[in-house]
């Protein structure tokens, strides 16, 4: 593990990481759609900010995952095709 710190929205955190790009990344991502909403609502304090990211970011990794279900279902009914016509 390595400790970083990333800056959102004005502010520092120290974190213990294990993909140090890959944080770096998601912070950069979170400062971003929370200066979106800023833009939005300049009257919202920070942690109502926080709050409207986390839950669209939390509507996107719900979306992903039904698509990654749907997906498998795909690939589950592509494989029972190509057995039965591959056989």
């Amino acid at each position: 593990m390595e400790k970083i710190d990333v800056n959102v929205y004005g502010d520092s955190y120290p974190l213990r990481v294990e993909r140090r790009e890959l944080t770096e990344k998601a912070a950069r991502d979170v400062d971003k759609v929370m200066r979106l909403f800023a833009e939005k609502a300049p009257t919202f304090e920070s942690s109502k900010l926080a709050v409207l990211t986390a839950i669209s970011f939390a509507e996107k990794k719900i979306e992903l995952e039904e698509e990654m279900a749907s997906l498998k279902q795909n690939i589950a009914r592509l494989n029972v095709f190509l057995r039965q016509n591959l056989s």
